[in-house]
């Protein structure tokens, strides 16, 4: 599978499970503040500016630093990380 390379700045949507039908989407939105191998894979490291559980109670991971992997083996798919930059 092809993996789609971004940039550091780019604002990007990373999913953390394939959306469906009848299941609510699960991702997080930020600006990717480096890519990197901190994590022991390629990752980007991005500050989450929406979480698509978080609500006014709960946070969620809005505001903290996270580690998107560049690419999965077992459930990667065309569209997991979308450079919302470009849209």
């Amino acid at each position: 599978m092809k993996v789609e390379k971004f940039e550091v700045r780019d604002v990007i949507r990373s999913y953390d499970f394939k959306p469906m039908i009848g299941r609510e989407d699960c991702f997080v939105e930020g600006e990717i503040l480096e890519i990197t191998k901190e994590q022991g894979y390629n990752a980007y490291k991005i500050m989450v500016t929406k979480d698509s559980w978080s609500d006014a109670e709960d946070k969620g991971r809005f505001g903290k630093i996270v580690y998107c992997p560049v690419a999965v083996f077992h459930n990667d798919y065309p569209g997991r990380i979308i450079n919302l930059s470009r849209i």
